[in-house]
């Protein structure tokens, strides 16, 4: 995990950057943490050798952190976490779509519990960063993340793979019972013989119309026999968040 913090006060770097590499560590993740004063420079190297996140300051000299992050969401594969002394910025930074905020508090206490809750974050969301390789005849091999997998459908004998940006569907010859066992720990879910759903994009479940709805409305149906199951795994992810 190549991780940036970047704050133009040296001694909140130097302050913050332990308490960072402590967490990570409690999660034996293997990191690389580069600390920048000055934002530009952070977006210059960005460029060259993308990291993977970054806690950015929103009271930035010369370039905001809303700035750097809008910048940022030109390529959308850094994960932002804003760090702000000034608490009323907070609903601000919703419009950037960050993970997650903490506010700079002089309790190292406050400061680490909050911060272990964002590298769980962090980690969780990461998760589905991985990437797989779908294969058929018509399209050849394609590379995907699974972050960008709506829902799999099972239809005569293939999965199709359905996208979040509604582009062109996958289908692959292969059991929907061999994928639910693999991305189970990626946080899909089967809701239906035919259906596999990432909760990433779950909204709610409806137990009265027995359906699975997503982010953007739409809905599948959900089988009596897995409504308890989905309520749990959707009550445990958003738990997490």
């Amino acid at each position: 995990m190549r991780i940036a913090i970047c704050d133009d006060n040296t001694s909140f770097l130097n302050y913050f950057k332990p308490m960072l590499i402590k967490e990570l560590e409690l999660r034996s993740i293997k990191d690389e943490i580069e600390t920048y004063t000055k934002a530009e420079v952070f977006l210059s190297h960005h460029r060259r050798k993308p990291f993977t996140a970054i806690f950015l300051d929103l009271d930035m000299p010369e370039i905001t952190g809303f700035e750097v992050a809008r910048r940022l969401e030109e390529d959308g594969n850094c994960f932002v976490i804003f760090i702000t002394s000034h608490q009323e910025l907070v609903y601000d930074s919703f419009s950037f779509r960050p993970l997650n905020f903490i506010c700079k508090d002089p309790n190292s206490e406050v400061m680490q519990k909050r911060l272990h809750m964002v590298v769980r974050q962090l980690t969780e969301a990461l998760k589905q960063e991985k990437t797989i390789v779908l294969e058929n005849k018509e399209q050849g091999r394609v590379s995907v993340k699974l972050c960008e997998v709506t829902y799999i459908e099972s239809s005569s004998h293939h999965c199709i793979y359905h996208f979040n940006d509604e582009t062109d569907t996958i289908a692959v010859r292969e059991s929907i019972g061999d994928i639910e066992d693999r991305y189970r720990e990626y946080d899909f879910i089967r809701v239906h013989k035919k259906y596999i759903v990432n909760l990433k994009y779950v909204f709610n479940i409806s137990r009265s119309k027995e359906t699975v709805v997503f982010k953007g409305g739409s809905e599948l149906p959900m089988s009596r026999n897995c409504k308890n199951a989905v309520d749990d795994a959707l009550t445990k992810y958003l738990r997490r968040k």
